[in-house]
């Protein structure tokens, strides 16, 4: 609503102008806890769609290699973790972006978004053989789990 409304009162002409809303105080003042925040949580957005293309592309070549019903059905199984691994990247991006608007909703998002996160590397390592790379999805969510905890991050995202 760009258009100014312009009233006749007693032959002058008087502008009713569009009033902005000032940011609440919290916005005005940086602080750095909610940046490592941000960018762990933008990180995992980053991390877990970098997943879901690799499982994208590892349920083709599995569909081809194993053949049959067989190869269909870990197809199946291998994309729907991609769909997973995806969803949890945008879920993370927009936990990432409530936390730099200082929504409260962010915090809570985050925070579930690491159990879904540290259930499915656990479900991972107990259906694949091990590997160095699961403790990735284990470290990242429990450094996110410290930043929330901080009292600044707690505080600027309304859990205080």
């Amino acid at each position: 609503m760009n258009a100014v409304q312009t009233a006749n009162v007693q032959g002058a002409t008087v502008r009713a102008a569009r009033v902005e809303r000032s940011p609440p105080a919290i916005n005005a003042v940086r602080l750095p806890m909610v940046g490592v925040l941000r960018v762990l949580l933008l990180s995992e957005a980053v991390a877990t769609l970098a997943l879901a293309i690799f499982l994208s592309l590892l349920a083709a070549a599995m569909r081809g290699f194993l053949g049959g019903d067989i190869g269909r059905a870990a197809e199946e199984m291998i994309r729907f973790a991609a769909a997973a691994s995806f969803g949890v990247a945008i879920f993370a991006a927009i936990a990432s972006r409530g936390a730099r608007r200082h929504r409260p909703w962010s915090w809570t998002l985050a925070a579930l978004l690491q159990v879904v996160v540290a259930i499915g590397t656990g479900v991972a390592v107990m259906t694949a053989s091990w590997h160095p790379v699961f403790l990735l999805g284990f470290a990242l969510p429990t450094a996110v789990m410290l930043v929330l905890s901080a009292p600044s991050v707690r505080q600027a995202l309304g859990q205080e």
